[in-house]
């Protein structure tokens, strides 16, 4: 019970699956689908996250953010709480999703607690979709990515498949790695300057 841990806050539009991706990656072998509504107010979920090679495991605490409106200071409230990361999440079948996108980036920003963490675009969506392969998403994420300096990790289809696909479980745990060895190295919380 030992286990180092990074905090991981979710954000997005509201109704774009972020209970359900968090359910998906804590309880990889639940038949159950999350019960948590966007509309709750924030949630936490964790996951006990084994490293490669045998270096043991660490606490993998995702804060799902609330994305009503009247929620705004509660989720200032979280960003001031400190997260070592982002998951910034969209919908390949929702294109409004990744306009929204960049003012959940700004928002987040505006917190002086969370300058630098690396953060991950998540595409998301009930169907899997290679989206390098659609002129339109490449116009919508490609830009975003590079905007928010963001990873871009795709996990669509995660909301109607019983199980992430190798390799996007493969795209994780190096964000994971990542996001573990840049606290590690300042030694604390982390904070987006980069995107400023």
């Amino acid at each position: 019970m030992n286990n180092e841990s990074i905090r991981i806050g979710v954000v997005g539009e509201l109704g774009i699956g972020k209970p359900e991706l968090v359910h998906q990656l804590c309880h990889p072998n639940s038949h159950t689908a999350s019960s948590v509504s966007d509309l709750a107010g924030p949630t936490v979920d964790v996951l006990d996250f084994e490293r490669p090679n045998g270096r043991g495991n660490i606490w993998i605490e995702f804060v799902v953010l609330p994305s009503g409106t009247r929620h705004q200071k509660s989720r200032q409230m979280l960003y001031s709480f400190g997260l070592d990361a982002l998951f910034l999440v969209c919908s390949c079948s929702t294109p409004r999703s990744f306009i929204r996108a960049t003012e959940w980036i700004e928002e987040a920003i505006s917190a002086e607690n969370i300058l630098s963490v690396p953060v991950a675009l998540i595409l998301g969506g009930p169907q899997r979709i290679d989206w390098q392969l659609s002129s339109t998403l490449t116009k919508l994420v490609e830009p975003l990515a590079e905007r928010c300096n963001a990873e871009i990790l795709d996990l669509s289809g995660y909301i109607t498949s019983s199980e992430l696909e190798p390799k996007q479980r493969c795209s994780l745990a190096e964000f994971y790695e990542k996001v573990y060895r840049s606290k590690v190295s300042k030694g604390c919380g982390l904070g987006i300057s980069h995107l400023r």
